[in-house]
């Protein structure tokens, strides 16, 4: 399957420190809240603490968005608050549709991922809207859908609503 990297919506997270720097850049930045999973260390959360500094900052391990103490948070984010979200691209992925859903701007959150490529991504089925999470899949492979069990294919899309890749019918353009 020949897809151009410059038209397909697979996030393209990186793993060094600038997009913390670009975060900042000509803004007023009151706040950062440094956001991780347990994949990311001492060593780096320290690190990301100091790049921000000396602007005040909080940190929040999440293995879960949801029941984590992240919407307590979220209610008391003001203008001016900025977002670094650290972890694997799962975890990233899904803390950033959870801030945006939330009110935060794109522009308000910087993304660093720890991991790089695990092969374990959400899929999000396009026939019966059911998103399989923790796939063991590459994009461009095939996994069973866990809610109506039709093979699917994880493209090369990413949806940032959802937080998962799209997952079609492998038969599909094979159907009468």
């Amino acid at each position: 399957m020949a897809v151009s990297m410059r038209s397909t919506s697979v996030p393209r997270w990186r793993s060094d420190y600038s997009a913390v720097d670009d975060l900042a850049a000509g803004a007023l930045v009151t706040f950062y809240v440094l956001v991780s999973d347990g994949s990311v260390g001492a060593r780096v959360l320290r690190e990301l603490s100091e790049r921000v500094a000396p602007v005040p900052t909080r940190t929040l391990a999440v293995e879960n968005v949801d029941g984590s103490g992240f919407d307590d948070l979220l209610s008391e984010a003001r203008i001016g608050w900025r977002f670094v979200v650290a972890g694997s691209e799962r975890t990233v992925g899904a803390v950033r549709s959870h801030l945006i859903s939330a009110g935060a701007l794109p522009a308000e959150i910087s993304a660093v991922i720890s991991d790089g490529d695990t092969g374990v991504r959400d899929v999000y089925c396009a026939h019966c809207h059911t998103t399989s999470p923790n796939v063991p899949v590459t994009v461009g492979g095939q996994t069973p859908c866990t809610g109506c069990s039709e093979e699917l294919t994880v493209y090369y899309h990413f949806s940032r609503r959802h937080s998962a890749y799209l997952g079609y019918r492998a038969d599909a353009e094979e159907l009468p």
